[in-house]
């Protein structure tokens, strides 16, 4: 008996969800979600990025060009 009522909930949840992504404000959602979850994971690789590229600008700076 509890075997059925956990597929009865299984397949009803399926079933919402298979109707919700039909709907374009859950894509429109999923996209909003996907990118706040990148922003998030690459917000510490972006401070190390933009560090690097300061020192690498100032190197640039300071080291000029010497005509050959």
């Amino acid at each position: 008996m509890p075997e059925s009522s956990i597929r009865i909930t299984i397949n009803a949840a399926l079933d919402w969800l298979q109707l919700r992504f039909q709907e374009r404000s859950s894509w429109n959602g999923l996209t909003i979600i996907a990118i706040s979850v990148m922003a998030l994971v690459a917000s510490p690789l972006i401070k190390y990025a933009a560090w690097i590229g300061l020192g690498y600008g100032a190197w640039l700076l300071w080291n000029k060009n010497q005509p050959s």
